[in-house]
């Protein structure tokens, strides 16, 4: 398993459809280098950014602020 804390999907736009690249990232500053890094970004359809990793599952906003 990953210790990355993010995982983000790009989903390029191809002749035979989308294709789908997962990213697993540990700061999501990093997204920026994959997509410069990938296929041209005029190609991307959508990217979905998913946290990953989580050490407490269960906070929510309002114990967040209290913590």
């Amino acid at each position: 398993m990953s210790d990355a804390r993010w995982q983000a999907t790009v989903f390029y736009r191809t002749e035979g459809g989308t294709v789908d690249v997962v990213h697993e990232l540990d700061e999501l500053a990093d997204l920026h280098d994959f997509v410069e890094a990938g296929p041209h970004w005029d190609t991307v359809e959508r990217i979905e950014v998913v946290r990953v990793n989580h050490t407490d599952a269960t906070l929510t906003v309002g114990r967040a602020e209290t913590t």
